[in-house]
């Protein structure tokens, strides 16, 4: 086997040092984009108002922010009102509320207050529920240092997350949407025939997010 020369013994080693930390980014990447949301603002149930950098953990039902000194303070629902973080791939704001909620067991009165991101505005409102699992990560897999160092709180582990939508009604109840578009319709009543009507003349997905977003929107136009 011919040995490499010093030169290309040090444009490989150079080679690898320059996409390790692509590499690592890439895998962080895809695990969770929430803990990637740069700035944002968390309003308390007490009315005090944090702004600075925002991370929002659902697998731990908490949202951090941390202040310019460098301080991170966690609340639960709980203590927040509600909280809107930019993100910083499409600078979309993206609104949190804290509702109470029976954790969709019908056969219980208790509720407790628990993190939706809230997708629209009107008489129905979309929400979305975030639930996942911590995991620390096995010995072979590669960390990112730079991330840690910016979020020291995530040293170590991930989230797998997984995502479900319902519906808020006007009274306060929260109606799972198990089959998006035959829970919808059916919460549309008299409607659903225009609704569907709007949805396949303008080719509208019920499992599209922004789409979805959209067909509710319409229901509540009318």
């Amino acid at each position: 086997m011919k040995k490499l020369d010093t030169n290309s013994r040090f444009l490989l080693v150079l080679v690898v040092l320059l996409g390790w930390p692509l590499l690592t980014y890439g895998q962080f990447r895809d695990s969770f984009e929430t803990q990637e949301w740069h700035f944002g603002k968390v309003v308390l149930a007490t009315g005090v108002s944090l702004s600075g950098q925002v991370v929002y953990h659902p697998a731990k039902e908490v949202v951090q922010v941390s202040s310019d000194d460098g301080a991170i303070s966690s609340f639960s629902p709980v203590n927040v009102s509600y909280f809107v973080v930019n993100d910083i791939y499409t600078g979309k704001p993206q609104l949190f509320r804290s509702i109470f909620w029976n954790l969709g067991k019908q056969d219980t009165d208790f509720k407790k207050p628990v993190f939706f991101e809230q997708l629209n505005d009107g008489r129905l409102v979309l929400i979305k529920r975030q639930t996942g699992v911590v995991a620390k990560p096995t010995d072979n897999q590669i960390r990112d240092p730079y991330q840690e160092a910016l979020y020291p709180h995530t040293r170590g582990t991930s989230e797998s997350i997984q995502e479900a939508y319902y519906a808020l009604l006007p009274n306060g109840e929260i109606v799972p949407l198990r089959k998006k578009k035959r829970d919808l319709l059916q919460l549309f009543g008299e409607k659903s025939d225009q609704v569907k009507q709007f949805a396949k003349s303008n080719k509208l997905d019920y499992n599209n997010p922004n789409q979805l977003v959209t067909i509710v929107n319409y229901f509540n136009s009318l």
